[in-house]
């Protein structure tokens, strides 16, 4: 008897079913509608989903925004509760650093910007350019005033200068100027002329026979050694007599003036001891035309200048020092005072120019000014005087 052995069939065990995944329906239309209907449904609950998620942050942030200014006001009060008050420093200091880690960041940006740093001309730009406007630059170098100099300097006189701008220019004082150089508060200026400069240091004094160390120091009032320091004077007791010294810090001496004793004046124009001398000095000026002769009420003579277009100069009766130049306020106008020794002097007023300053050498007929009408006047002319032992004489007794 056969027996027939049936082989199991194999395609349930190895054939894998997908059913879930397969659309309900009774036909394919019906499956693909539903299966498309699925696929909407959800993607939709997902975006849902992810924006109920974004809510949820949005709100948690919006919490925390409002929470943080209570959270760090209740931090900061701990802080500085349990710091005592030590929480300024840090908080100063971190400032400052966060300050100066933003400039050094952003310096470096800024500083490199074509807005900041412009870009170097190229060389081949130069050489093929005809039209570049060249440029220049000046470097002026101001001297330091702590630099003080050590040695008189001359100077001569512009035109505008003054000793006020004078001792502006050179930082020193106008009363050191006009004592270094024999001036008044009265003198004028000659443009031309020149005049010392003290140093900015000090007085200048020139060693005179008989002066000491002590003495100058005293004279003054500045420590002996001070002036032998400034001045590098090893032999304190030998002064050569001629040489100037520097007097650091030097205080101007106070000369008590002298004033003159005026003599009333005899009615015949002499004094005793006078002796007139048709020689004793030349005619003042280029023109002779008198317009008021010497009397007891006019103690000179009026020299006019006649038709003459200019102004004929002033000349010096006879050699002397210039004792005065400058302005008299008592009618004079600008006038010139010379001193001729052995008790005379000489008067020139009226003046439109001074070419002589106070201390200043003249010889006999030296111009030493121009005629004018300065001072009360009544037109141009010379109102010269000629004085003995302070009493004025007949000029007409003195000029050839």
């Amino acid at each position: 008897m056969a027996f027939t052995i049936k082989r199991p069939s194999s395609r349930r065990f190895f054939q894998l079913s997908f059913e879930g995944f397969r659309p309900s329906g009774r036909n394919k239309i019906e499956q693909y509608l539903r299966l498309w209907l699925d696929f909407f449904r959800s993607l939709g609950l997902y975006f849902l989903k992810k924006i109920y998620l974004l809510g949820l942050l949005l709100i948690n942030i919006v919490k925390f925004i409002i929470h943080v200014p209570s959270q760090l006001k209740l931090f900061l009060t701990k802080k500085m509760i349990w710091s005592r008050g030590k929480l300024g420093r840090t908080i100063a200091t971190w400032l400052i650093m966060g300050f100066s880690f933003l400039v050094f960041s952003l310096g470096e940006i800024f500083n490199s910007s074509p807005l900041v740093v412009n870009k170097s001309v190229s060389a081949d730009y130069l050489k093929s350019t005809s039209d570049i406007i060249p440029k220049k630059e000046v470097a002026l170098t101001s001297l330091s005033e702590e630099r003080k100099r050590d040695q008189p300097v001359a100077y001569t006189i512009q035109q505008g200068d003054t000793l006020y701008s004078i001792g502006n220019q050179f930082k020193v004082s106008i009363d050191a100027i006009k004592y270094t150089n024999g001036l008044s508060d009265s003198a004028v200026l000659s443009v031309g002329k020149e005049i010392i400069i003290p140093p900015a240091s000090g007085l200048i004094h020139k060693v005179e026979s008989g002066d000491t160390l002590n003495s100058i120091a005293n004279e003054y009032d500045v420590p002996a050694q001070a002036i032998a320091d400034f001045n590098y004077i090893l032999d304190t007791g030998k002064l050569a007599v001629g040489t100037e010294l520097v007097i650091p810090g030097g205080k101007i001496p106070v000369v008590v003036p002298v004033m003159p004793i005026y003599v009333s004046q005899p009615s015949q124009g002499a004094v005793s001891g006078a002796s007139p001398n048709k020689g004793f000095c030349v005619w003042p000026t280029t023109v002779w035309n008198i317009t008021q002769y010497y009397s007891w009420y006019h103690n000179g003579v009026d020299i006019a200048s006649g038709r003459q277009s200019a102004m004929p100069p002033i000349l010096a009766c006879d050699s002397g020092t210039v004792t005065k130049s400058g302005w008299d306020p008592f009618g004079l106008g600008l006038n010139i005072i010379i001193d001729h020794g052995d008790g005379y002097q000489t008067v020139y007023g009226h003046l439109s120019r001074l070419d002589v300053s106070y201390g200043e050498k003249v010889g006999r007929g030296e111009q030493i000014g121009i005629m004018g009408s300065t001072g009360r006047s009544t037109g141009p002319h010379v109102h010269f005087m000629v004085k003995y032992n302070g009493a004025a004489q007949n000029p007409l007794d003195y000029t050839q």
